[in-house]
């Protein structure tokens, strides 16, 4: 009986991590003077689009001050290294007549767009409003070199590999108890 229950447990572990997950927020503040965010940067490719920059600029202001980035592409995208994670949002500012909204993609199709945002000297967050896997993320654009980003946030979602080791080795324990 209490190996029927090791491994009932075991597999509950297994399926009840699927929806964990580990926010990640990029925050570019490691980065120094001013280039291109190299790929894989934050678990990111940036595609040669973006670039950083850490001094005073307003209205251009970071939410986490000193670095932050920008690109001159009216829908500035980024793809995740590892695909179908969630992505939540991230911090903006700029001037007072540019607008930004996110459109998000899974598998070259368009599964969301969020909410448009009026940038301002004060970064504000932009929330995707979208709970789904994506793999790249669209920054759309009224005047895409008036606005700066930052904190770039989304949750890491375990590939399937991981997590089936992860539940063979529960098992396992399961088993041998």
């Amino acid at each position: 009986m209490k190996k029927i229950s090791g491994i009932i447990l075991a597999v509950m572990l297994v399926f009840g991590s699927v929806g964990m997950a580990g926010a990640v927020v990029v925050n570019f503040d490691d980065l120094v003077g001013q280039a291109l965010v190299p790929n894989g940067y934050g678990g990111i490719n940036w595609n040669d689009e973006w670039t950083y920059y850490g001094w005073t600029q307003d209205p251009y202001n970071p939410s986490s001050p000193p670095v932050r980035v920008y690109d001159f592409v009216k829908e500035g995208m980024f793809n995740f290294v590892t695909p179908d994670q969630t992505f939540n949002g991230a911090w903006f500012s700029g001037m007072d007549t540019t607008t930004v909204q996110f459109n998000l993609y899974n598998n070259g199709v368009l599964v969301a767009s969020s909410a448009v945002l009026n940038t301002s000297a004060t970064p504000t967050f932009l929330d995707s409003g979208y709970s789904g896997l994506v793999d790249v993320v669209g920054i759309l654009s009224n005047a895409p070199d008036y606005f700066v980003m930052d904190d770039v946030t989304y949750n890491q979602v375990p590939e399937p590999a991981t997590l089936l080791l992860f539940g063979v080795g529960l098992v396992g324990v399961g088993i041998a108890r």
